[in-house]
């Protein structure tokens, strides 16, 4: 006789991602918009209440209201945003990597409802298959049907948030750019940041790929077929609707010269490899 299966989100909690599909080839993708946990868990993942809510570990912060200014000055643009925290499981980070057991600032500060004798190897499982692989298989749907809309055509642009100081040190940068590779689309967005005067453009910061390991940037380019390119808001830029409004105009001017671009079919059609193949994601 089998055992049940025992499903970790029920009814009663959020799925595992929100879409909104438009017309247009640009898709906005947010892993760590969310802040939800799911009710099988402890709330806040065990961790203090006050520190959950305002913790960038736990979201990034201030995006999930960044991505509903955009879609106001954007609605013909696709969504794609997790909705759990990034402490119940990194969308992110590679599987191995995708539950971290404390504070990526602070190694004192525990996140308990991860820890081994409380996040067993089917827990994982239960968090990777209902919230990890949804999440994925649902951009990889949404990048296709893009393409096929749009003559192979697409923008994704993953959008994240970064603190203001680091480890207790001002960060001199207010938008980065996250990738893992040099391309013509990272190259012609990263020459438009540099001429822009808004904000003060740094690439590579506030992180490079390349010195985390644990980052999926690289598989979610293999599996997507697709010129990975993120960017990286300073937190406090956008922590106001004004702030956001402004932001999100940015943006969209960001975007359009893109869409405009004399080289817009290369840069929107190049993918990382001719003999693309899906690759499978495992624990």
């Amino acid at each position: 006789m089998h055992a049940q299966k025992i499903n970790l989100l029920t009814e009663n909690d959020p799925a595992p991602y929100a879409i909104h599909k438009g017309n247009s080839p640009v898709l906005f993708t947010g892993p760590h918009n969310g802040h939800a946990v799911p009710k099988a868990l402890p709330a806040c993942m065990d961790t203090e209440k006050e520190w959950f809510n305002k913790a960038h570990e736990a979201v990034d912060l201030h995006v999930a209201e960044l991505f509903e200014v955009l879609q106001s000055k954007m609605n013909d643009a696709s969504f794609l945003a997790g909705n759990y925290s990034r402490l119940v499981y990194d969308l992110n980070a590679k599987p191995d990597f995708a539950i971290r057991t404390c504070s990526c600032e602070n190694d004192k500060r525990i996140i308990p409802a991860n820890l081994p004798e409380n996040c067993t190897l089917d827990d994982r499982q239960r968090r990777m298959s209902e919230i990890y692989t949804p999440y994925h298989d649902a951009k990889h749907d949404l990048i296709n049907e893009i393409r096929n809309n749009h003559n192979n055509e697409i923008l994704v642009l993953d959008l994240h948030s970064f603190t203001p100081t680091w480890q207790g040190q001002l960060r001199n940068v207010e938008i980065g750019t996250i990738r893992s590779e040099k391309t013509d689309l990272s190259i012609a967005f990263e020459d438009y940041l540099r001429a822009q005067n808004e904000y003060k453009f740094v690439s590579g910061e506030p992180y490079r790929v390349a010195d985390r390991p644990s980052n999926a940037a690289p598989d979610i380019s293999e599996k997507n077929n697709l010129q990975y390119l993120g960017i990286e808001i300073r937190y406090d830029l956008i922590d106001s609707h004004e702030k956001r409004v402004k932001m999100a105009g940015f943006i969209k001017d960001s975007v359009e010269h893109l869409l405009n671009h004399p080289q817009r079919k290369q840069i929107l059609q190049q993918h990382t490899s001719p003999g693309f193949e899906p690759i499978t994601w495992s624990i």
